[in-house]
């Protein structure tokens, strides 16, 4: 290794942190290798040789005196030095006594690829509980066991058995990274990476997470200068408070994480007794905390490589401004084709305003049009003339100030093609604009040429158009101020008000903890009788509510136990005996009636909370009332926010985006005052499983007021 190559490797050693031993390694051992067909070790030994690892490669294997042409050596303590990094290409029984003796000689890091662990029943989960037992106590850092290793290709690292590495006869070092818990997945998006021209850097398949999970990846990752674009497949988080820290330092270092999410579709438990049950479910809180950490979130590994490699195409931080697109084509049809994709992901295609339509129409072919989409026409390029003038109109077209995104549509031009990189190269340095390109009919030798100069190209516009929408939407979510602020988080004495063996818990008592907490409530009485139901009533002023309660019915307007705008003594007598008949009908015993002053207000929100099991305490606001699961349409975040927070938590309501005069200025500072307050007490809540629900949440012109109040214990 020279000595440059040597100041390489230490500075990438320093990236990775404390993972460096397993993602950057100087030398490397490869325990179990031979030179037998079939054998995991030899070929990774082979492997490693093939795609220039920069290190020494010691095999080790007792009895054989040569691997790959290589020297073989029959233990850890019998090489010239201590390897960075043990592959383990054991069977899964040999694993834990092999990174015993790798940890003893002062091996850090380690990839165990043998399954017949976890995955494999009790008898495997004891066997993965005493290696990660084994490499604590001997600080072996540790991918795997059943995973498919790791692979850097800056340094030609392939610790790893994969297909992939026999299809491939060099490796790209790309700037995109990618963590997976399932191998296949992994390797089939860095080959297709590989296949497009542009590479991954780093692929790690972390299999059974014995020790370090995606969360430790993904922090390492973020310490890489050398990686720009976090890619990552997740099934099931073994540590989410980890995984929700790691992605908050990408977001603090401005690296977009880019996340396949598997196995987000299970309901929640709590649907049968509140309304947040049926609009809260895991899939929609996973939503909300990558929307605030500013994840974009895919559904496809076609998906997660156009939009990483997108990013990684870019200059760092250049991202939308707003949603408005600007669209370009040699072809009307085309133009007008992607305007409708455009659309359909919430974007928006304006047209080009005056003083650039004005500079750039002298500059198009007679039969162009200047507007948006802007149609260059063929002639553009096929006619010299017009062609010398091509980059003076993108020059102009880089600069419009309305568009905050520019599509690109290329298609064919045969010799002619590499005259049109040069110019997309160009223009795409120029502009702050990210510039997404499709070319469709590309000639044989662009896609080479394109990746050689950095750039992603898309074979099919409606591609484009939905990258376009996650880069827009990413960049709104940087912009957005929802963060969880551990620091509002209040003190209440819970116990005061809810038994230790509570369930349901009532609508009056919640009404006393909401006014504890300081939330504005509608003032209300329970009436045991009659008569205390009418002297109720006069205290607080007609008109007034009247809802049965039980714990048995939480639903009280679907139950026929509540009555609205009852407005005298003689109404609250029949009010109340209706009321007592409908409960006996059901045969309920009633707790009293709830008589409670009648909120103004014409808008009506559900402002609710419960404990995730991942994540912790969420907060949701939605369209309240009646409404609430008719219209379904609630924003979620975890708890406590400010009410900066809360403010940009309800913007995000489609209620609003569709409707904004619907809530009024006022009125959401009035919410948000609400929802802030509210999920700083419902953060204190001392319950493992809880959901905490104010529907409606009545807003005034000035002023809010809890109406009904619901808390149910699990």
């Amino acid at each position: 290794m020279t000595s440059q190559d040597t100041t390489t490797a230490l500075a990438t050693r320093r990236a990775f942190g404390d993972l460096a031993p397993l993602l950057a390694p100087r030398s490397v051992a490869v325990i179990g290798a031979s030179d037998r067909e079939g054998n995991l070790g030899g070929l990774a030994v082979r492997f490693l040789r093939k795609f220039g690892f920069r290190g020494p490669v010691w095999p080790v294997n007792a009895g054989r005196r040569e691997v790959a042409g290589l020297p073989c050596f029959d233990s850890v303590r019998d090489l010239p030095g201590v390897p960075d990094l043990a592959i383990v290409a054991l069977p899964a029984e040999s694993v834990e006594g092999v990174i015993a003796e790798c940890g003893a000689a002062g091996v850090r890091g380690a990839v165990a690829w043998a399954g017949g662990f976890a995955e494999a029943g009790q008898e495997g989960r004891e066997r993965q509980q005493s290696l990660a037992r084994a490499c604590r106590e001997h600080a072996v850092k540790l991918c795997g066991p059943n995973c498919i290793g790791v692979i850097n290709t800056s340094i030609g690292l392939t610790a790893s058995f994969s297909s992939m590495l026999h299809e491939h006869e060099h490796l790209t070092a790309g700037a995109v990274s990618m963590v997976s818990q399932s191998g296949g997945i992994g390797v089939m998006a860095h080959s297709r990476a590989q296949a497009l021209g542009l590479g991954f850097r780093v692929t790690v398949s972390c299999g059974n997470e014995a020790v370090l999970g995606v969360a430790d990846f993904v922090r390492a990752l973020v310490d890489d200068d050398g990686t720009r674009v976090i890619a990552v497949y997740t099934e099931g988080l073994s540590d989410a408070d980890a995984f929700v820290t790691a992605l908050e330092e990408a977001r603090a270092r401005g690296k977009p994480v880019v996340v396949m999410k598997g196995g987000a579709s299970e309901a929640s438990g709590r649907a049968a007794l509140a309304h947040t049950g049926r609009l809260a479910g895991a899939d929609r809180t996973i939503d909300a905390v990558f929307r605030e950490l500013a994840v974009i979130r895919v559904f496809s590994t076609e998906e997660l490589l156009d939009v990483a490699l997108q990013l990684a195409s870019q200059r760092d931080g250049q991202l939308p401004d707003g949603n408005a697109c600007l669209i370009t084509s040699f072809g009307g049809g085309s133009g007008v084709i992607c305007t409708d994709q455009c659309v359909r992901e919430g974007l928006t295609v304006p047209a080009l305003d005056d003083a650039t339509r004005a500079r750039v129409e002298p500059l198009l072919t007679p039969l162009s049009s200047a507007l948006n989409p802007v149609d260059f026409t063929p002639g553009m390029m096929t006619v010299a003339a017009h062609r010398a003038k091509l980059p003076a109109a993108l020059d102009v077209l880089a600069h419009a100030p309305d568009a905050h995104a520019w599509l690109f549509l290329a298609a064919g031009f045969g010799p002619l093609a590499p005259a049109l990189v040069d110019m997309i190269d160009e223009v795409r340095r120029a502009t702050d604009k990210p510039l997404l390109l499709t070319w469709q009919a590309m000639p044989e030798d662009i896609p080479r040429t394109l990746a050689m100069r950095g750039i992603h190209v898309f074979r099919e516009h409606a591609r484009a158009a939905r990258t376009a929408g996650h880069l827009a939407r990413h960049a709104r979510d940087l912009r957005r101020r929802i963060r969880r602020r551990p620091h509002a988080t209040v003190e209440f004495d819970w116990s005061r008000y809810v038994p230790c063996d509570a369930h349901v818990v009532s609508e009056p008592v919640v009404a006393a903890i909401l006014a504890a907490g300081d939330l504005p409530v509608a003032p209300g009485r329970l009436a045991r009788t009659t008569e205390e139901a009418i002297a109720a009533a006069e205290a607080l002023g007609y008109p007034v509510a009247m809802k049965g309660i039980t714990p048995r019915v939480t639903h009280r307007a679907a139950a026929g136990l509540l009555t609205l705008g009852v407005k005298s003594n003689d109404e609250v007598r029949a009010a109340d005996a209706a009321l007592r008949a409908r409960a006996a009908e059901r045969n309920l015993a009633l707790d009293g009636v709830w008589v409670q002053r009648m909120a103004s207000g014409g808008a009506e929100l559900i402002v609710t909370a419960f404990r995730d099991a991942e994540f912790g305490v969420i907060v949701g606001v939605g369209v309240g009332g009646a409404m609430t699961e008719i219209v379904d349409d609630m924003a979620l975040a975890r708890a406590p926010l400010d009410r900066d927070g809360a403010l940009d938590l309800i913007s995000t309501l489609r209620t609003l985006q569709r409707l904004p005069d619907w809530l009024s200025e006022a009125q959401r500072g009035c919410a948000a005052d609400f929802a802030a307050r509210f999920s700083a007490l419902a953060a204190s809540a001392p319950w493992q499983r809880f959901t905490l629900e104010v529907n409606p949440l009545k807003l005034g012109r000035d002023d809010a007021a809890a109406v009904d109040g619901l808390l149910i214990i699990d």
